[in-house]
């Protein structure tokens, strides 16, 4: 589940010596090219030395990642309309994309450009969040036939640890303020990995390990959806947003809900190989889907269910 969250009307000032007004397509080439690929260069020239100090190549592509999420791969640009407001010269946009298009203005003074705005904002998704769930629920359904039995405290413990755990590790993306991208990325995966795998390796120990993980996975894929999706409607007043494919959003739920179960039946017998075993494969799960490569990290859980129900042996396991 990646941002609920609504961008209206990003307002960045460029001050770009070198970009003239008799010529804006200029700059929008640029930043077409720029959100495809990726590369950051190809807008660096166009600014100022204060403006690359605040727009950074980090916050580039926290952007791009919203956009492309949202939008899919941008595909052209038309100009919609200009105008002239005292000293300044606006040209408006249409940025058409894969899943609609969005608007931008370019602002120039004295021939040079002084600002843009992007009208970019999450699209709803509530078919994401019910495939989502029902992935969950599918990982559930399979296992508790695989044990046929699921023990009501423990998966009610990993479920609330769960929607603990949707508070806390948001607040991670803050350590990384002032890093690198790829640092910031490396932190954050590391962090929530070893948070995550650690309240179920600490919480599953002599317990119904099994039942505490599928808890975990339905919590945060079922009951933490419902409670966002309550929340950013009703409440927020926001249209509820899944960004991804539904591909992604069905099979990452499904995947993890089984990963989370395995691991925590695992953690069971309080064997700290196991917790370093899987918190490495989260962690490198995380870090690949968050520089966008999203089937490598879920084939990377994938191996690891694989590799954890191997050594159960495939036996219905529980606490001795």
């Amino acid at each position: 589940m990646r941002k609920a969250a609504v961008v209206s009307l990003l307002l960045l000032l460029l001050l770009v010596p070198h970009v003239r007004a008799d010529n804006p397509g200029a700059f929008m080439e640029k930043f077409i090219e720029a959100f495809n690929t990726g590369n950051y260069s190809l807008i660096e020239p166009y600014m100022s030395e204060e403006l690359r100090a605040q727009f950074t190549e980090d916050y580039f592509h926290q952007i791009r990642d919203f956009t492309l999420d949202n939008y899919g791969r941008l595909e052209g640009y038309e100009l919609t309309s200009n105008s002239t407001e005292g000293d300044l010269q606006k040209f408006e946009y249409a940025v058409h994309c894969e899943k609609g298009s969005f608007p931008v203005l370019l602002a120039y003074k004295n021939g040079q450009l002084v600002g843009i705005a992007l009208g970019i904002k999450a699209r709803p998704n509530p078919a994401g969040m019910l495939l989502m769930m029902l992935g969950s629920l599918i990982s559930l359904g399979a296992l508790y036939y695989w044990k046929r039995r699921i023990e009501i405290a423990e998966f009610v413990m990993g479920a609330g640890i769960a929607l603990g755990l949707g508070i806390i590790l948001p607040f991670y993306s803050i350590i990384t303020l002032g890093m690198g991208r790829t640092a910031g990325v490396l932190t954050v995966a590391l962090l929530t990995a070893l948070t995550v795998e650690g309240s179920k390796y600490y919480f599953s120990r002599n317990r119904d390990g099994l039942s505490l993980g599928l808890g975990f996975g339905v919590g945060k894929y079922v009951f933490l959806a419902i409670g966002t999706f309550v929340a950013t409607n009703f409440i927020l007043k926001l249209p509820v947003s899944f960004s991804g494919g539904l591909a992604y959003a069905f099979l990452s739920a499904l995947i993890f809900t089984a990963f989370h179960g395995i691991s925590a039946m695992l953690y069971s017998e309080g064997r700290l190989s196991y917790f370093l075993l899987f918190t490495a494969f989260e962690f490198l799960a995380l870090a690949l889907i968050a520089f966008g490569r999203p089937s490598l990290g879920i084939g990377l859980v994938a191996l690891a269910f694989v590799a954890g129900f191997a050594l159960t042996g495939g036996e219905k396991r529980g606490v001795a």
